[in-house]
């Protein structure tokens, strides 16, 4: 096993390892070492890579989740037909996904995530990582401490809200009877990593802080965290994907986010599998919106 760190340290390549035939003690103790330092493995070329060792490998960073399909520990994130995602909107399959942690709308963000590469578009794809990690320390001690006595409203309406929604230019994103609504603290302790405190706000999903004086007050302070801070060249890691590859991220210490993806290149097929200790944000979704499948929960 090699391992090469990316992306100024946010996320670690991991070469050497044929993840179908499992990985042994001593491979989990160096990734286990791996993953206190950096927030995101990069497994290369594992085009062979079965559901099953797809399953096995993510239950060593916890429970995992069923997700689109009842009883099936995957999911699909495709414009391509027949996966089991053919409801979901033109903008899902195609647009543009503002960066988020996914259900930070629910009492259950998932603790990791992960995509494994089986089929690409001809002029290639990319996902986009930012930590929420890093701007705490960048900076300055006066503002953090400020943000300290703030909490965030994340929202979710699957019948209003765009994939490129950014919810804190709308005044109305928290009203409606299809909105999701989950608080938390604009710097969070991270759930699992002992010390380690994120900035929580995210440009899909954080509709406004609350504790300040109105809602422009709220406004302002989340464009500069976001455009300071958050979404900056230096705090951004963009992958290129290739066939085979399989990339897992701590879904508390780092956003994600995707271009438009070019409608003449073909299908984008990358199989999913995520971790949560706590519960599964997809079944409270299904559960607020009295659905009785996953189908329209997130279309």
């Amino acid at each position: 096993m090699r391992l090469e760190p990316m992306g100024g340290g946010l996320a670690v390549r991991v070469d050497g390892v044929r993840l179908e035939d499992g990985l042994d003690d001593g491979d989990f103790a160096r990734l286990d070492e791996a993953w206190v330092e950096h927030y995101c493995l990069v497994f290369p070329d594992q085009q062979g890579l079965s559901i099953d060792a797809h399953v096995a490998l993510l239950e060593h960073f916890g429970p995992v989740l069923e997700e689109r399909l009842p009883g099936d520990k995957h999911s699909f994130v495709t414009n391509a037909a027949g996966f089991g995602v053919d409801e979901m909107n033109e903008g899902y399959l195609w647009g543009e996904l503002t960066a988020h942690m996914d259900f930070t709308y629910t009492r259950f963000p998932a603790d990791v995530i992960s995509l494994h590469a089986q089929e690409l578009p001809v002029g290639g794809t990319s996902t986009l990582f930012y930590s929420n990690v890093d701007p705490l320390d960048r900076m300055p001690p006066e503002l953090r401490d400020e943000l300290r006595g703030y909490s965030i409203r994340c929202v979710h309406d699957p019948k209003r809200m765009p994939p490129d929604a950014r919810p804190y230019l709308d005044p109305r994103a928290c009203e409606g009877e299809w909105i999701q609504v989950h608080d938390w603290p604009l710097i969070r302790k991270h759930p699992l990593r002992p010390g380690l405190e994120v900035l929580y706000c995210n440009l899909q999903q954080t509709a406004e802080i609350l504790g300040v004086p109105s809602w422009s007050a709220s406004q302002g302070l989340l464009e500069r965290l976001f455009f300071e801070y958050l979404y900056t060249p230096e705090n951004r890691h963009e992958h290129q994907w290739a066939l085979g590859d399989l990339v897992l991220w701590d879904n508390c210490a780092i956003q994600h986010a995707r271009q438009e993806i070019d409608r003449s290149g073909g299908a984008r097929v990358l199989r999913r599998v995520s971790v949560c200790e706590a519960g599964n944000g997809v079944e409270e979704t299904v559960s607020f919106l009295n659905l009785h499948s996953t189908a329209g929960a997130f279309s």
